[in-house]
């Protein structure tokens, strides 16, 4: 059979109804639930957007180990200690075994991590915020890395690509130990004292609504809708932004946790209880809880933390761990 993606002999390559036919073909293939194995039988389109999905995770990936490493200064024991090197151990190896899929797409991550203007890092915005305290770091675990195993876990169940799902494998597993790990300390501290239940509730204060925003736009102003159509992910970002509040709610309401969602008898379900987007102030880990639109959102949260750029550059000259050391 002739590969999806060939252009035939024409020097110029497809024309624009030659590609359309291209793309419809790779298409029906997907929606008949086939999953692809060579680099070879995608589509340029559906390479464009395996590379563009593979580059982002990646880089920012590497962006989490300078953030969990701001938690070790104030880790209680070496158990503490262990435990946050460990997680940024990982997160390198999350960046490692992602940043070499996006090679297999010509992705230069050399270049990208170390080389590439700082201004163009992408990241989940409270990845540029530091960690108060050992306390926040395990909330950040219960809720946040439950977020992210959500976002991770749909590309390894539902990826059309069969690399990208194995890839993920690994780092779902590790992604899962995080969050049980945050889970534990988050209720041992719950439990322990006044002052570190307070320093709990605290943390669920700053962070809950970052898990919020984590799935991005709502699906009807989402820019990629094309993830979906071509099955690089098969959950839309309402779907999981709900199964993570689901999730998030029951964990903290177990506990007592005040979180900004009530459980809506008539729907059987947590809904949220908190105006939806709002701005932050990064520098006074402060929510506003005034309404903005998504625009206003996500123009703000393009600026960066405190940690942009000065934690990029400690990485690029290589002494961003030395307190590991």
């Amino acid at each position: 059979m002739a590969k999806t993606a060939q252009s035939g002999s024409n020097p110029a390559g497809p024309s624009d109804e030659e590609q359309n036919a291209i793309e419809a073909a790779i298409l029906e293939r997907i929606e008949a639930g086939e999953i692809f194995e060579d680099l070879d039988d995608l589509s340029p389109k559906f390479r464009a957007i395996l590379k563009m999905t593979a580059d982002l995770a990646a880089v920012s990936e590497v962006s989490v180990l300078t953030w969990a490493y701001t938690a070790y200064r104030t880790a209680p024991d070496i158990g503490a200690k262990i435990a946050v090197c460990a997680t940024i151990l990982d997160e390198v190896g999350h960046a490692y075994h992602q940043g070499l899929l996006a090679e297999r797409f010509g992705v230069d991550m050399h270049q990208r991590a170390f080389e590439d203007d700082i201004e163009t890092i992408w990241t989940w915005p409270i990845m540029e915020v530091p960690l108060r305290n050992y306390i926040e770091f395990v909330v950040m675990q219960a809720l946040l890395d439950r977020a992210g195993l959500h976002w991770t876990k749909d590309i390894e169940l539902h990826c059309s690509f069969a690399p990208y799902r194995r890839t993920l494998r690994k780092v779902n597993f590790e992604e899962g130990f995080h969050m049980r790990h945050g889970a534990f300390w988050t209720e041992f501290y719950w439990n322990h004292s006044e002052e570190t239940r307070e320093w709990v509730q605290k943390a669920v204060d700053w962070l809950f609504p970052f898990g919020v925003m984590w799935f991005g736009k709502p699906d009807d102003l989402r820019n990629r809708p094309d993830m979906l159509k071509y099955r690089v992910r098969g959950w839309g970002n309402d779907f999981m932004r709900d199964k993570w509040l689901q999730s998030a709610s029951a964990f903290c309401d177990k506990l007592g946790i005040k979180i900004p969602a009530k459980f809506d008898q008539e729907k059987n379900k947590w809904v949220l209880d908190m105006p939806y987007p709002m701005l932050y102030d990064a520098e006074n880990y402060q929510w506003s809880w005034e309404q903005c639109t998504q625009k206003e959102y996500w123009s703000h949260s393009r600026k960066g933390g405190p940690m942009r750029p000065g934690a990029y550059q400690r990485l690029r000259r290589e002494e961003w761990g030395e307190a590991l050391w």
